[in-house]
C-alpha cells in the first residue's frame, strides 16, 4: 500500500487504569474503520479532567502491558514527556509531522459530545476524522456542533466499564479481575496503585 494510504487511530486517555473497555474499543476501531495501527497515547496532564491518580510511568506501563501481545496496537509517550496540558490538537500535529497518512482520533461520546470546548476544535476538525465509542446515554444528547464534523460511530456493545469504578472498587478492597487485563491487575497489585 501506497504511504499515503496509511490508516492510523489515536487514542489518547488518562488510562488510569487502562481496561477492557479501552481494548474492546481500539480493535472495534481497528476493525470496522480498517485502521493499520492504533497508537495509545497515555495523557500527561488532561484539560477537560483532575491530573490523574496515578503516575504518568504506572499508567504507561500499564498500557503497554495491555497491548503488547496485539501487532496492530503501538504506545507514545508525546504527551507524558510533553510539557503544559496534553491537547489533542498539539499532538495530532506531531503525529502527522512524524508519518504520513490519514490519522482519526478514537473517542468516547461523552468527550466527542463537548468537541466545540477542545482546544483549537475548528482546526482538528479539518485535519481529522473521529471514531466514536457509543455510550447507553448518548441518545439523550443533543449534538449540534458549530461546524462540519467527519465521524463514525462504532458498532459494539456499550460496556459500561470506567477506570473511576475501578479505582473506586480497589479502595472498597474489591474485585477488579475481569475488567482489566492480566497484566494490569498483576501490576496495581505488585505496585500497590490506587488503595489510598
Amino acid at each position: 500500500m501506497d504511504k499515503q494510504g496509511h490508516r492510523i487511530g489515536i487514542f489518547g486517555g488518562c488510562f488510569d487504569p487502562i481496561h477492557i473497555g479501552h481494548l474492546i474499543i481500539a480493535e472495534a476501531a481497528r476493525q470496522q474503520c480498517c485502521l493499520e495501527n492504533v497508537i495509545f497515547v497515555p495523557s500527561g496532564r488532561p484539560p477537560h479532567r483532575d491530573m490523574p491518580v496515578a503516575s504518568a510511568i504506572h499508567r504507561f506501563e500499564m498500557t503497554n502491558l495491555s497491548i503488547k501481545d496485539n501487532p496492530f496496537f503501538t504506545i507514545s509517550d508525546t504527551e507524558i514527556k510533553r510539557d503544559g496540558i496534553s491537547y489533542s490538537f498539539d499532538t495530532l500535529m506531531f503525529f502527522k509531522k512524524q508519518m504520513p497518512g490519514e490519522f482519526f482520533i478514537i473517542v468516547g461520546w461523552d468527550t466527542f459530545s463537548i468537541l466545540p470546548s477542545w482546544y483549537r476544535a475548528g482546526e482538528i476538525v479539518k485535519e481529522t476524522s473521529f471514531i466514536v465509542a457509543p455510550r447507553i446515554s448518548e441518545k439523550n444528547i443533543n449534538i449540534d456542533f458549530p461546524f462540519p464534523v467527519k465521524f463514525q460511530m462504532l458498532d459494539i456493545p456499550r460496556i459500561e466499564i470506567s477506570s473511576t469504578i475501578i479505582r473506586n472498587r480497589l479502595k472498597a478492597n474489591q474485585s477488579i479481575r475481569y475488567l482489566v487485563p492480566d497484566g494490569v491487575f498483576y501490576y496495581i497489585q505488585k505496585e500497590n496503585l490506587y488503595v489510598s
